[in-house]
């Protein structure tokens, strides 16, 4: 069973997510790409999205929603700004790679120890 959304904008808004219902489609889909790629898509054929699925795709849509790679070309993010002898920093953000690893570390964490419907980790890349 594939689904179409691990998460949906309802389930976003409830969990305390900011971005608007024409921006979440794409942006569910970058998160839901992205556990893809690191659980060798077996969340796709689950009976049910897990809980902790469905807080990951939050948390990676947070993150992505402000330094993904489509937000820095889209909104980039000033970190510094000089005029006239006035210098403004606004912290440090990462660039798309460094983003991206973060994710990925995030993704990793929030999946650690959740199995599947046969019992495997989603994260397990081994050979049984």
């Amino acid at each position: 069973m594939a689904h179409d959304m691990y998460l949906t904008y309802e389930e976003y808004i409830g969990l305390g997510g900011t971005v608007d219902a024409a921006a979440w489609p794409p942006l569910e889909c970058a998160c839901r790409k992205r556990i893809d790629r690191l659980t060798d898509s077996r969340v796709q054929n689950m009976a049910e999205i897990p809980r902790a699925v469905k807080l990951c795709v939050f948390a990676l849509a947070q993150m992505e929603s402000v330094v993904g790679a489509v937000a820095q070309v889209t909104s980039p993010t000033v970190t510094s700004f000089n005029t006239d002898g006035y210098t403004e920093n606004h912290g440090n953000v990462p660039d798309a790679d460094a983003a991206a690893k973060q994710m990925n570390a995030i993704a990793a964490d929030m999946l650690y120890g959740e199995l599947d419907d046969y019992g495997v980790p989603l994260l397990y890349r081994g050979v049984r």
